[in-house]
């Protein structure tokens, strides 16, 4: 499928990117483009360089995921999946 790049909203979280202690949220109403937008960061990271093992991509609405139902299981998951060495950058989906 192909992205629509949102310059707009790129721009804004561009400079955010790299900076190992952030949190980054990204809220909206429903189908207003927030999943496709986590994508496109991911897309434009592994452009950059960073390796596919090094970003994480959760979409909890997916078959496998649907049982995380706790922090802790969800933090388990996270970890089995974080097991590049360096940066890793995570995105979950459908919070």
């Amino acid at each position: 499928m192909k992205l629509y790049h949102r310059e707009n909203y790129l721009r804004k979280i561009r400079s955010f990117y790299h900076e190992t202690d952030l949190i980054k949220v990204i809220t909206g109403i429903r189908r207003c483009g927030k999943s496709c937008l986590m994508q496109t960061i991911a897309e434009e990271l592994r452009s950059s360089g960073v390796k596919e093992e090094n970003i994480v991509y959760l979409n909890l609405d997916k078959r496998g995921f649907k049982s995380i139902k706790t922090a802790d299981k969800l933090e388990s998951v996270i970890d089995s999946l974080c097991t590049a060495k360096g940066v890793k950058y995570l995105f979950i989906d459908e919070i």
